[in-house]
């Protein structure tokens, strides 16, 4: 064994192979001189003849197209194990050749083979030129680099480094391998055939081979007939291949021509021309497709990317939806040190469908640091019509935009007064859009609203002051001014086991309402005082629950409310509304939410709440509780101001349970009952059962005796009964094949609210998968529409078509997506 040091840095500069990989690492090229190079004897023709005659591990029959691997989409089990296999090897470098000597000093450079020959020669100057043979076994290593090949060549004259017959360079988990390479370390130029390149960054793994690559100087190289994908070693069930891909690392820019994505080793997609990022920045250039089906027809939208500056990108979307027409989206995004947002439109010139022209839709977010103290915001909402939600969204988008917001705001903040001081400016009104019988009801606008407050810790004491003035305005209803002011102090005396924490607060609002269809304008005022009393304790025990050691907590609390009763029916109501009697508003000085009306309160709440905690973490695993407000004195304030009386001198129960029964079945229930009528007003109740990860089934009931509903002609809602069950399941139906499902149905209504079902597929291999889901849904009191996802994606790279990952997650309870499941 031959052996040759350096003591200067010796750069081989194979760097065509880590730029094929888009991952290359730059070293200062180092000429050498010839008393750099030691000619060492060994027996050279014996060497070259093995060399000649030992073949590659890695070399391709002549004439042979390179492949990635296999092309079935199917991996079987024994084909999964040996491309782990492979990975490993490659990630450990198990198949590089090392020489096992001692570790190198940093940029030092040593070369060991069989047989090593230096030769001097004159030049015309007089000045010696040097040349290198090194062969058999050839090992160079440098730094983290390694290179292996039959043979390599150092021309000094030419500055050329030539290696072969194969050739396999290891840097950093990254293997490059191919014939025989040529390169000019001072041009940075050269040749190489039949390249395969497999790297790994941040988890991410890409592969390739190509029939020629060529560096065409610095950081400039072409492939020539390449394919690429990130699947394991000898997975090619999906490739891109192109004709040849020209790259510019200065500019960060890749161009593919005549590439297409090969999928179970059949083209299904394919473009003349693509340019892309090489270097992880941002590129203008074509995104996937997306693609879907349902009532309206085939849905198809081809976004192109704009990168405009490195803190402004825009995208323009043109789509077509088959019964309805052609429409265009667009997005533009900004970010600045000290304000960022968005605006985003859409709009279809006519639809055919409804036979309506310019539908559209705007939105614009916008936030604004001004200063440390002071910043600012935009949300504008606006659609050309009524239909526009029930027409281009899903169920959830048209139950939660009703009323579009429009709103822009300022918000200061500063310490004060050695407490803290907070206060708003702002201004909202919404666009409110019609029911499907063109019916609705528009909130006040808000022109504008100011609010301030403070709060500061004075021992045990919390001391607040609260105050808002709001401009109310609607075009068919009483505008008014209303100033509110709300002071308060809290105290907080606590220890390990209980609490007891009174209040005093003060409730004054004031209204200057203007004039309104012949009635005069008129100031009206209210004033209450507000007491209360929170308290509780907390008693803990070990507990054994089928043979498992927990702790119990047992929690009972009591809350005290005093509020004077005061007939508000002269007082507007422009924001308040009802809370739902639920377990925690027994321990709320208002039962309504605003400013608007007041309770009146002379009660006692009491609850008992229970918890199970795991005693080594102090984790909560399931929380239980009943409570009941008894009432003192008869008196209440209705929602429209007038004071009654209460029949009984106790609430309702409320009652709850969530948590795990046990570590695969988590259930909740929620029960409002009246004592008085011995029935219950409304109750809900599941149980999801999730063994492990894909497989969750669950049931939920839900009951309202007296539910607000929808929206009459006359402008009132209507309430009745509400009874919905909803099932909903993730299953495996074969080897990694998973179906998925929902139904939700109203008992009252006789009619299914939404229906689904739907497959989702991860390759054994891991490096694919795909899914189909059908969902049928009401959009309105009559309407419903149906929609079909299809969607294939690409490990690491990208999806084609209309990922379901977030109606899936909406819709079942404890679902995960498919990919996160299988590993391959």
């Amino acid at each position: 064994m031959a052996r040759l040091f350096s003591l200067k840095p010796l750069v081989f500069a194979l760097s065509v192979g880590f730029s094929t990989a888009a991952a290359a690492q730059d070293a200062a090229p180092f000429v050498p001189d010839a008393a750099d190079y030691v000619p060492l004897e060994a027996a050279a023709e014996a060497v070259k003849e093995a060399a000649a005659s030992k073949p590659s591990e890695n070399s391709d029959k002549d004439g042979a197209e390179l492949s990635l691997g296999e092309t079935c989409l199917f991996c079987s089990d024994e084909a999964v194990a040996a491309h782990q296999k492979a990975l490993e090897a490659e990630r450990s470098g198990a198949d590089i050749q090392r020489s096992s000597e001692d570790s190198l000093p940093p940029d030092y450079t040593r070369v060991t083979a069989d047989y090593i020959q230096g030769r001097n020669q004159s030049d015309a100057q007089g000045g010696k030129i040097a040349t290198v043979r090194a062969e058999g076994n050839v090992i160079i290593e440098r730094n983290d680099e390694i290179l292996n090949s039959d043979w390599a060549v150092y021309d000094q004259a030419s500055d050329t480094v030539t290696a072969g017959d194969q050739y396999k360079l290891y840097q950093n988990g990254s293997v490059v391998s191919g014939k025989e390479l040529t390169y000019n370390l001072s041009e940075r130029t050269g040749i190489t055939e039949n390249v395969r390149m497999a790297t790994e960054r941040d988890g991410r793994r890409l592969q390739s081979v190509s029939e020629k690559a060529e560096m065409k100087g610095p950081g400039l190289y072409n492939l020539i007939n390449t394919k690429f994908n990130t699947c394991a070693p000898g997975d090619a069930s999906w490739y891109i291949k192109a004709k040849s891909i020209e790259a510019d690392e200065s500019t960060g820019i890749g161009v593919a021509k005549n590439a297409s994505l090969v999928f179970g080793g059949v083209p299904v997609l394919y473009t003349p021309w693509a340019d892309f990022p090489i270097n992880g920045s941002r590129k203008s250039g074509f995104l996937v497709p997306n693609v879907s089906t349902g009532s309206d027809g085939f849905e198809m939208s081809l976004p192109y990317y704009l990168n405009l500056k490195p803190n402004l990108d825009a995208t323009v979307t043109p789509g077509i939806i088959t019964k309805r027409g052609v429409r265009l989206g667009g997005q533009l995004r900004y970010l600045e040190p000290k304000f960022s947002g968005d605006i985003e439109g859409t709009w279809m010139p006519h639809d055919k469908l409804r036979d309506r022209n310019n539908r559209a839709q705007v939105k614009w977010r916008h936030n604004h640091r001004f200063s440390e103290h002071l910043s600012g915001g935009v949300d504008l909402n606006h659609v050309s019509d009524n239909d526009y939600y029930r027409d281009f969204y899903g169920q959830g988008d048209i139950a939660s935009n009703v009323n579009l917001n429009r709103q822009v705001w300022l918000n200061y903040g500063r310490s004060l007064g050695g407490g803290h001081f907070s206060s708003s400016l702002m201004a909202q009104k919404y666009q409110t859009l019609a029911n499907e019988n063109g019916y609705k009801d528009e909130p006040y606008a808000i022109l504008p609203r100011l609010s301030a407050s403070w709060s500061k810790h004075i021992g045990n004491a919390q001391v607040n002051a609260f105050g808002q003035f709001t401009r109310f305005d609607h075009n068919d209803r009483q505008s008014s001014n209303r100033l509110v002011l709300s002071p308060s102090v809290k105290w907080d005396f606590h220890n390990q086991w209980g609490y007891v924490r009174p209040k005093a607060a003060l409730h004054l609002a004031r209204y200057n309402l203007d004039s309104f269809n012949g009635l005069p304008g008129r100031n009206v005022s209210l004033v209450l005082p507000m007491l209360s009393v929170d308290s509780g304790v907390t008693f803990e025990r070990e507990a054994a629950i089928f043979g498992r050691d927990f702790i119990q907590t047992l929690e009972p609390r009591l809350f005290y409310n005093y509020i004077p009763a005061k007939s508000q029916n002269d007082l507007p109501n422009f924001d308040t509304s009802e809370n739902s009697f639920t377990y925690e508003q027994l321990f709320r000085d208002n039962i309504y939410s605003g400013y608007d009306r007041v309770n009146a309160a002379n009660s006692l709440s009491t609850a008992l709440q229970s918890r199970i905690l795991n005693p080594k973490t102090g984790a909560e695993l399931f929380r239980a509780g009943i409570g009941q407000k008894f009432y003192f004195t008869s008196d209440n304030v209705l929602l429209d101001g007038r004071i009654s009386e209460y029949e009984r001198n106790r609430s309702d129960w409320v009652a709850f349970a969530h948590g795990n029964l046990t570590d695969n079945i988590r259930v909740h229930t929620d029960a409002h009952y009246n004592q008085n009528e011995e029935r219950f007003e409304s109750y809900a109740a599941g149980i999801v059962y999730n063994p492990a990860p894909g497989k969750a089934l669950s049931a939920r009931y839900k009951y309202g005796r007296n539910e607000r509903q929808y929206l009459q002609n006359n402008g009132s809602y209507f309430y009745g009964p509400l009874r919905q069950i909803d099932v909903a399941a993730q299953w495996p139906l074969a080897k990694n094949l998973y179906g998925v499902a929902r139904f939700n149905y109203e008992l009252a209504a006789k009619r299914p609210l939404d229906m689904l079902v739907g497959a989702e597929y991860k390759s054994n291999c891991g490096c694919w998968s795909a899914s189909v889901v059908a969902q049928r849904y009401v959009t309105s009191e009559t309407g419903r529409k149906n929609a079909v996802f299809l969607n294939l994606q690409l490990k690491d790279l990208s999806n084609v078509g209309q990922n379901p990952f977030e109606q899936l997650r909406l819709a079942i309870p404890g679902y995960r997506k498919t990919n996160e499941i299988v590993k391959p």
